[in-house]
C-alpha cells in the first residue's frame, strides 16, 4: 500500500489537470508519515536536510501567521480554490517535511523515476505527433478525445506542447525538470551508452520542453546545464560525448523548425504583450514591496482587488482589508513575489530552505559511488534545484505546487536512499561483528579442549 501510494504520487507530478490526482496523493502522503514512517533517527546526522527542515518548519509558521494578520477569510485558508492557487505553498513543500524514512527501497526509488520518465516521455511522443499534425504533415490525430490533446493553440505562441498541464509554461518547467534528470543519468551512468532508455528519456523530455514553447524554460535549462554540467571537471568527457552526439544534433534539428526558431527569437523582444505583462507584475510588487518592505502586505494577498492597508507604511504594513481574489495570477518572479507578500522575512526563510536543500544534496552526492545510479540520481536533483533557481527569475516557481512539488519529491527519494545505503552498512558491520565474534567463540572452544 505504501509503494502504491508512493506510485500515484509520482504519476501525479505528470500534469495538473485532473486535480483529484493530486489530492489523493497529498493525503497519501500523510497516511505513508503517520502509518509507516519508522520514526528513527538515521546513523549519522547528515543523513536528513536538517537546516532545510529547521527553515521550512519557520516559514509555514511565518506564512500561517501573515495569511492571519492580513485579516483574510479563515475559512478561504482552507477553499481548494486557495490550496491550488495562492496557498500551493503550503502544499508544495509537504514531501520535505513527511517523505522522509519510508523504508523504500534503492530497487523500488529506481523503478519509481523509470515509470516517471518513461510516462513522461510518452506524452512528448504523443505530443510531437500532434505538433506535427497542427503544423506540418496530417497524421490523424486530430479526432482523438480531448483528453490526448497534447497541444493547444495561443495567440501569442501558435500552436504548443501543454502535456497534461492547464499552462504552457507549467509544461515547460516539468519538462525540464524531467530532462535535467534524464541527462543526469545519461552523462552519470557508468557507461554513458548513448543508445539506451536514458537517451530516449533525455531527447524527449528536452522536446516537450522546447515544443512548450516556454522562454522562462529556455533559459532555465541552457543555464542550468552551464552551472552544472560544464563545471564538472571530472565528467567533462562524458558530457562532452552527450553534448556532440545528443544535445547539439537535438538543438540543431528543432532550432531548423520554423515555429521553435520564431519562439526562441522572441526571447529578447521587449514589444511582446507578455512580456510588457510581466513587467506590470513586477512595477506592482516593487510597490508592494516599498509599502512593507519588512513583512509583505500579507501571504496571498497580492492578487486581491481593493485592498486597504492597516500599519506602518514603509515598514510594517498590511493588507487588511479588500475583495479576496483566488487565481493563478502572480509577480512571474518568486524572489519578489516573497518580497511583496512576506518582506525580507519571508524571502529569507525561503531562500534558506533552498539554499540549505542545495548544500545538502551536494554533500550527499559525495557518499554514493560515482558508479552508482544514487550518485546520478543525486547530480539530477542538483540539477533540478539550479533550475528552479533560475527558472523563478520569471515564474513564481518556488511557491507553486507544479515543480517545486516534483523536485521535493525527488529529495524524498533521495533521502530513502540514504538511509538504504545506511541500512546495508548496518548490515554488512553486523554481519561482520557476528562472524568475528563466531570466529573467536570457535577460537577459545578449540584452546581449550583438551584431549584425554
Amino acid at each position: 500500500m505504501k509503494k502504491l501510494l508512493i506510485i500515484l504520487l509520482l504519476i501525479s507530478l505528470m500534469g495538473n489537470i485532473y486535480p483529484v490526482l493530486n489530492v489523493v496523493a497529498i493525503v497519501g502522503m500523510f497516511l505513508s508519515y503517520v502509518v509507516w514512517n519508522r520514526d528513527r533517527k538515521p546513523l549519522d546526522p547528515e543523513a536528513s536536510p536538517t537546516k532545510a527542515l529547521w527553515f521550512l518548519k519557520l516559514a509555514y509558521v511565518y506564512w500561517f501567521s501573515s495569511y492571519i494578520l492580513s485579516g483574510a477569510p479563515l475559512g478561504n485558508l482552507f477553499s481548494f480554490d486557495f490550496i491550488r492557487r495562492d496557498g500551493a505553498l503550503f502544499v508544495a513543500y509537504l514531501p520535505l517535511l513527511l517523505f522522509g524514512d519510508l523504508a523504500l527501497g534503492s530497487r523500488f526509488v529506481r523503478r519509481g523515476l523509470t515509470l516517471f520518465l518513461t510516462c513522461m516521455a510518452l506524452v512528448a511522443t504523443l505530443g510531437v505527433l500532434e505538433f506535427e499534425d497542427n503544423v506540418g504533415v496530417s497524421v490523424g490525430l486530430a479526432n482523438l478525445p480531448d483528453s490526448l490533446q497534447f497541444v493547444h493553440y495561443a495567440a501569442l505562441s501558435d500552436f504548443g506542447f501543454h502535456g497534461l498541464f492547464e499552462a504552457h509554461n507549467s509544461a515547460g518547467a516539468v519538462y525540464g525538470l524531467a530532462a535535467c534528470l534524464a541527462l543526469a543519468l545519461l552523462v552519470y551512468s557508468p557507461s554513458a551508452n548513448v543508445f539506451s532508455a536514458r537517451t530516449f528519456w533525455f531527447v524527449t523530455c528536452f522536446t516537450g520542453l522546447t515544443l512548450s514553447k516556454s522562454r522562462t524554460a529556455y533559459i532555465a535549462f541552457v543555464g542550468t546545464f552551464a552551472l552544472v554540467f560544464l563545471t564538472s571537471k571530472k565528467h567533462y568527457r562524458k558530457v562532452s560525448k552527450v553534448a556532440v552526439f545528443v544535445l547539439i544534433p537535438l538543438i540543431y534539428f528543432w532550432l531548423s523548425q520554423p515555429q521553435v526558431t520564431h519562439r526562441a527569437a522572441a526571447i529578447s523582444s521587449l514589444d511582446d504583450p507578455n512580456v510588457i505583462g510581466r513587467f506590470e507584475h513586477f512595477s506592482e510588487a516593487l510597490y508592494d514591496i516599498n509599502i512593507s518592505p519588512v513583512v509583505g502586505i500579507g501571504f496571498g494577498r497580492f492578487n486581491d482587488e481593493s485592498k486597504k492597508f492597516s500599519g506602518i507604511p514603509h515598514l510594517l504594513y498590511f493588507a487588511t482589508g479588500g475583495d479576496v481574489v483566488n487565481d493563478s495570477s502572480h509577480a512571474h518572479n518568486s524572489y519578489l513575489h516573497f518580497l511583496a507578500e512576506g518582506g525580507i522575512v519571508g524571502l529569507t526563510l525561503m531562500l534558506g530552505v533552498w539554499i540549505s536543500l542545495l548544500r545538502w544534496v551536494r554533500k550527499i552526492q559525495g557518499r554514493f559511488a560515482e558508479t552508482t545510479f544514487s550518485y546520478a540520481f543525486a547530480n539530477g536533483i542538483q540539477a533540478c534545484i539550479v533550475f528552479e533557481f533560475l527558472i523563478s527569475f520569471t515564474e513564481h516557481s518556488m511557491g507553486t505546487a507544479v515543480s517545486s512539488l516534483l523536485v521535493l519529491t525527488m529529495v524524498g527519494l533521495l533521502r530513502n536512499l540514504i538511509t538504504d545505503q545506511n541500512d546495508a552498512i548496518a548490515d554488512v558491520h553486523m554481519t561482520s561483528t557476528k562472524s568475528r565474534d563466531l570466529d573467536r567463540f570457535g577460537e577459545s572452544a578449540t584452546l581449550g579442549f583438551r584431549p584425554a
